[in-house]
């Protein structure tokens, strides 16, 4: 059986802050030397720093790692470059399982998706969940997706991408022993004790006219209407400011109709997708999905009240499914993993209003004890959680993994 533990802290000292979390997470005990620590570190500490100083007081234990733009944990969240939060899991070696692989990219996603999906299943033959963390900025995510389900079938797949503070410049991981900007991991759950569920939400809503890819290669828009991409979406989103892509990523982003049968479960007819500038000096705007010729896209915006009351109908589908699933009808979370997206941090809400939502998530998942489970999240550039049933890579949203026996 998986146990599950975790800390957030801000300290601007790695070595000091992961004292801390020792001292939270164990409180004088002996820490499990063979434990899996996750840990998420805003851009002020270095994911080696974090891990060397894991290592020297826990020998033997594994470090997987990412950079990102904020932090949550059981104590609230944060976004101060110093934050870092942990989840250390440990248990039986046929329960759990991690796999990495470097080199990854736009081009190579199913490939590297591939390979990476191999070696955890060399780990773990039959995971039930997977926790998969791609590279930030870099990625085609259905393609990635895709990989993992040639390999297991249809496990459930969470997580998400790493970032940065906001800037949109560079990201980073930690896999084992070293940092890797190109590399990424899956960590699998095999526990048949532990049960999931999982929601996401936006909250954005989409206006004006659609406009229809008429060129796309691969996850990069080349025409939109028979104009070029960027010229076509510039004009779509209206007047641009001087700090063009701050205005594209908070306010540009695009929108696309779901089926029926997701759009039912999702709460919402369309799911969003980041889409920027390629970096080089086209006019072609760069996605983290594949686009098809013939697509149409909507700009969107954010609508807080939206956001809130999506929220809240999220949450209580997830307290349907847990207690619909559970032999006596409540559920008991041991965990909890939530992915968001960077801009629903500080450049959406004040701090206040970011509390209130991320105390009212808390609210709804108090394990037996009445205290907020172990909970690890993170603010990145994409959130993988499923939607009826299949894996699929959202932007936008927050999404939450509840794991429970």
């Amino acid at each position: 059986m998986l146990n599950f533990r975790s800390a957030s802290v801000r300290i601007a000292d790695s070595s000091r802050a992961i004292d801390e979390c020792l001292d939270i997470l164990y409180g004088g005990e002996t820490p499990d030397s063979r434990a899996l620590w996750i840990v998420n570190a805003a851009m002020g500490h270095k994911l080696a720093k974090i891990a060397e100083a894991i290592h020297a007081r826990v020998p033997g234990a594994s470090v997987l790692g990412s950079s990102c733009g904020g932090v949550v944990g059981r104590e609230g969240m944060g976004e101060a470059l110093t934050h870092i939060a942990v989840m250390v899991v440990s248990g039986p070696e046929n329960e759990l399982g991690w796999a990495a692989v470097d080199g990854f990219s736009d081009g190579n996603s199913l490939e590297k998706g591939l390979e990476l999906a191999k070696k955890l299943q060399e780990k773990i033959p039959s995971p039930k969940i997977i926790y998969l963390l791609s590279r930030g900025l870099c990625s085609c995510n259905d393609d990635l997706l895709s990989a993992f389900g040639q390999v297991f079938g249809n496990p459930m797949i969470f997580g998400g991408l790493s970032s940065d503070n906001y800037k949109a410049l560079t990201t980073s991981q930690y896999i084992g022993d070293k940092a890797d900007i190109t590399g990424i991991w899956a960590v699998g759950f095999a526990d048949p004790t532990l049960k999931a569920a999982a929601r996401a939400t936006h909250g954005f809503k989409p206006y004006g006219v659609p406009m229809t890819v008429t060129k796309a290669n691969h996850n990069e828009i080349i025409e939109f209407d028979g104009l070029p991409a960027l010229t076509a979406y510039r004009r779509h989103l209206g007047d641009i400011t001087t700090d063009e892509m701050k205005k594209i990523l908070i306010h540009g982003g695009l929108a696309t109709k779901l089926p029926d049968n997701l759009a039912e479960d999702y709460g919402s007819d369309y799911i969003l997708r980041s889409a920027a500038p390629s970096k080089d000096d086209s006019q072609n705007m760069r996605t983290t999905v594949t686009i098809r010729e013939g697509q149409q896209w909507y700009i969107t915006g954010r609508d807080e009240g939206l956001i809130f009351m999506e929220q809240q109908k999220a949450l209580t589908k997830l307290q349907e499914d847990i207690k619909k699933n559970s032999p006596d009808g409540q559920g008991h979370p041991v965990a909890v993993f939530q992915t968001d997206c960077l801009l629903r941090g500080r450049t959406l809400f004040n701090k206040i209003r970011k509390e209130e939502i991320i105390a009212m998530m808390q609210n709804a998942f108090l394990n037996d004890a009445g205290e907020v489970p172990p909970w690890l999240g993170m603010y990145g550039f994409g959130e993988f959680c499923p939607l009826a049933g299949e894996n699929v890579f959202h932007t936008y949203t927050t999404s939450l993994l509840v794991l429970y026996r």
